[in-house]
């Protein structure tokens, strides 16, 4: 079977940066005129939680997409039990998020994490359809009750939803909806009345069948058909999340950034990680990759937002995955490639001048009794080193974009030429 590679956008070398944080007369120039927000979908949810939590006074604002609390998996270590709990939502006392608020308050006192009162003004969207059969959509709540309770403005600041607003009762599956036509191409003919919840997209990534499993790219087009009045093209989730935390969010238009390509090494400080097998042992691709908007490729002051963008099981660059019978990938080993990081962020990204980061997880093993066989972020302890410290400061991968995040937003070096890189 031949290998279908998507996208095909022009990438750049990761450039010698030379920052892009304020650095105009009357301002500091220390990169705290930025605003900066992160998201994620699924285990990339649950990471960006983590983020929001542990990091509390970087990230602003932060955007939950078929995920759950804060510290779900608290310090287990069996597998089975950790999907059984995060993802079926089995021995959740609905409405109960004491345990994730107590472990939270315990670690910013003992300084292992931001102070819990930067949640106080943290701009927070969660989405978790009533009708994803992945993650229990329960388990996204409890987030929401979690976030709410640290804010100072629950109503205003945190924006819990389980469906499309406006359009109660349109089925939405397990992942990311969007206004992008191109996503079609993985449809057939028995998903067209459900276009946002297509044949298989519900079932759960750990399904041990792979004729079953992943053979949508869990982002879906989302027109609205004829029985919904007004009937749209599509609806953009990114933008929606966006205007939420950021707020006066323009709508998409082309994407005419460019894509740099960075090393995920040069970001991660653990002395033990020095090798490319290295890093994917611990669940880290080999690249950074990072969506650069036109008008801010010249270090422009008006480029104040950066946002962290995280994918979710499956949708790290070298997943494959068989198009699915009746599609235009039938049959086909599809690469998921840039999917992601050439996907419904960018040209939203564009119209508003935000910088996106979009880290890369990879797996760890192949099989069902493995780790982590799918490539989804640590939102448990993937090694009994990381089980106290997987979801603070101290995490590996939390670290590692931290780091990124802190490149990203220093100082402009004052008088230097701006590193486009070569493409």
């Amino acid at each position: 079977m031949a290998t279908f590679l998507l996208g095909g956008f022009p990438l750049a070398a990761g450039d010698d940066f030379d920052g892009l944080g304020a650095a105009a007369e009357g301002e500091a120039g220390d990169g705290s005129a930025f605003q900066v927000s992160v998201s994620g979908v699924s285990s990339g949810a649950y990471m960006a939680a983590q983020l929001q939590v542990a990091y509390s006074g970087t990230f602003m604002g932060m955007g939950s997409i078929a995920g759950g609390p804060y510290f779900c998996a608290e310090n287990m270590t069996d597998i089975t039990e950790i999907k059984s709990k995060c993802m079926a939502g089995l021995g959740i006392v609905p409405g109960n998020y004491a345990p994730y608020r107590e472990k939270a308050i315990e670690l910013s006192n003992d300084g292992k994490i931001d102070d819990t009162s930067n949640l106080e003004e943290s701009r927070v969207f969660i989405f978790n359809s009533i009708e994803d059969q992945v993650i229990n959509p329960g388990l996204g709540y409890l987030s929401a009750l979690f976030f709410q309770y640290f804010s100072k403005n629950p109503t205003t600041n945190v924006l819990p939803l389980n469906a499309i607003p406006g359009y109660a009762g349109y089925t939405v599956a397990h992942g990311l909806p969007t206004d992008m036509s191109k996503f079609d191409s993985y449809l057939n003919y028995a998903d067209e009345a459900t276009p946002c919840a297509p044949a298989n997209s519900q079932q759960s990534p750990w399904f041990p069948n792979e004729l079953y499993r992943g053979n949508d790219p869990w982002i879906y087009h989302c027109p609205y058909p004829n029985g919904y009045a007004p009937a749209v093209a599509g609806y953009s989730m990114v933008k929606e999340m966006l205007n939420h935390i950021h707020g006066n969010i323009k709508d998409a238009v082309a994407a005419e950034g460019r894509i740099l390509a960075y090393e995920q090494m040069n970001f991660v400080d653990d002395p033990a990680i020095s090798t490319l097998d290295g890093l994917h042992k611990h669940g880290i691709g080999e690249k950074l990759y990072v969506y650069m908007p036109d008008g801010c490729a010249d270090g422009s002051l008006s480029c104040s937002k950066l946002h962290v963008a995280l994918h979710g099981c499956q949708q790290f660059p070298e997943w494959e995955f068989t198009g699915k019978v009746g599609s235009k990938h039938a049959g086909e080993k599809v690469q998921f490639g840039d999917t992601f990081y050439n996907g419904p962020f960018n040209g939203v990204a564009e119209a508003n001048d935000i910088i996106v980061l979009y880290p890369q997880a990879h797996n760890i093993g192949h099989s069902e009794g493995d780790i982590n066989p799918y490539g989804c972020w640590e939102f448990w302890p993937f090694y009994k080193k990381d089980r106290y410290n997987y979801y603070t400061q101290a995490g590996t991968q939390m670290r590692m974009i931290k780091n990124m995040v802190d490149h990203f937003t220093r100082p402009k070096v004052p008088g230097a030429a701006s590193q486009r890189g070569g493409s």
